[in-house]
């Protein structure tokens, strides 16, 4: 019989959510581990439940007004919490369960998880995602409204958390120097799988962007690029086109200044990411730092293009450049500018980049979620002790 009950809360899809996804197929073997989502896991062994989300016409209004009207009268935000958030509902779903730890992923969660835990006298893991009081900076209503709402969460909640995990050492010393905890760093990498090394052809240098298409990542900028590179490199766009108009005009953008350098293709599902990308040479990841979240991404295309044993080119990320300098997986430029990314691609030989290849392969032995996880559950343990 298990000993300790864990409840694993995120505001996700929990099927399509990887970070979540490895918390369950980590714990669900030792612990009896219960879930909400939006959506279930689909996990064999696991408890189930649904986050009820439908409100009726009036309660959106009056949760929207309250929400307005507490940025400027803060007072008010416990009451949006009330409105917003069915906390009476959730414990109503498991009354019949009883947890010794809580794990919640991001900050709605947290809030879910503070009021279990007074519930049941349990303690808290959150798992932070993002850094929430800076978490979108491109849009006006997020700076005015909703980032201070989430620093008032942070001052809130945070410390009601027995520990705390993030993603990068840059979101983590954020945490820190703001509310004075020191979260441990999880990466976002895969399962280890088994690549072979592919060599580079000498007039056919592939690379590969993988991720979502959206306008905040100004991923034109590699387009722009693909401008000025030789004509033995080309690069794949292998997107996920949430936004449909920006999809299209990075579309129409290719055709108009590279048609033959730059080519797009049907995105895979998860567990066929990294076979798919290992085809390819480099793995091209140019992220403008126009946001604090942008500046410290570590994302998951990072450890992905690892794990695939592809050669990495970036800009001066700062996150990224670490982990490349430490395994001498990839090169980075020293600015954002494409004139002077396109000037240390086409330094590139075949020979180099084989050389950060081999890098990636023998990085993907350590940057693997089979050790990452490790971290998870001798925290885990070190919580319930």
């Amino acid at each position: 019989m298990k000993s300790f009950r864990i409840c694993i809360i995120s505001f996700s899809n929990l099927q399509g959510d990887p970070r979540v996804r490895r918390q369950i197929d980590l714990l669900k073997d030792i612990y009896d581990v219960t879930t909400l989502g939006l959506k279930k896991s689909g996990v064999k062994g696991v408890d189930e439940f649904i986050i009820p989300t439908k409100r009726s016409i009036i309660t959106k209004i009056r949760s929207r007004l309250t929400f307005l009207i507490a940025r400027f009268f803060q007072g008010l935000y416990t009451k949006y919490i009330e409105i917003k958030y069915p906390l009476n509902t959730i414990l109503k779903i498991i009354s019949d369960k009883n947890f010794d730890l809580v794990i919640a992923n991001g900050l709605g969660a947290l809030i879910v998880a503070e009021r279990i835990a007074r519930r049941d006298g349990a303690k808290i893991l959150f798992d932070a995602h993002e850094y929430e009081p800076r978490r979108i900076e491109d849009h006006w209503f997020h700076r005015l409204f909703i980032n201070p709402h989430n620093a008032f969460l942070c001052n809130k909640y945070l410390p009601h958390a027995s520990y705390m995990t993030t993603v990068s050492l840059g979101i983590a010393n954020e945490y820190n120097k703001f509310y004075g905890i020191s979260p441990e760093v999880i990466f976002n990498a895969p399962e280890y799988e088994r690549v072979n090394f592919k060599e580079v052809k000498q007039d056919n240098i592939r690379m590969i962007h993988h991720g979502i298409a959206h306008p905040s990542r100004n991923l034109e900028d590699m387009i722009h690029l693909m401008s000025f590179l030789e004509k033995r490199f080309h690069l794949t766009l292998m997107l996920v086109a949430n936004d449909t108009r920006y999809y299209n005009y990075l579309k129409k953008l290719s055709n108009k200044l590279c048609p033959s350098k730059v080519a797009f293709r049907e995105p895979v599902s998860f567990n066929e990411i990294i076979s798919t990308i290992s085809d390819y040479d480099i793995g091209l990841i140019i992220l403008r730092p126009t946001s604090f979240k942008l500046k410290h991404a570590l994302p998951n295309k990072f450890f992905e293009s690892i794990m695939a044993g592809l050669a990495l080119v970036i800009g001066p990320s700062p996150e990224m450049k670490n982990i490349i300098e430490k395994f001498n997986c990839g090169v980075f430029s020293n600015s954002f500018n494409v004139k002077e990314i396109a000037k240390l691609i086409n330094s590139l030989t075949p020979k180099q980049i084989m050389e950060k290849k081999k890098g990636s392969l023998e990085a993907a032995k350590f940057l693997n979620s089979e050790r990452e996880m490790k971290k998870l559950h001798r925290i885990v343990r070190m919580i319930l002790s």
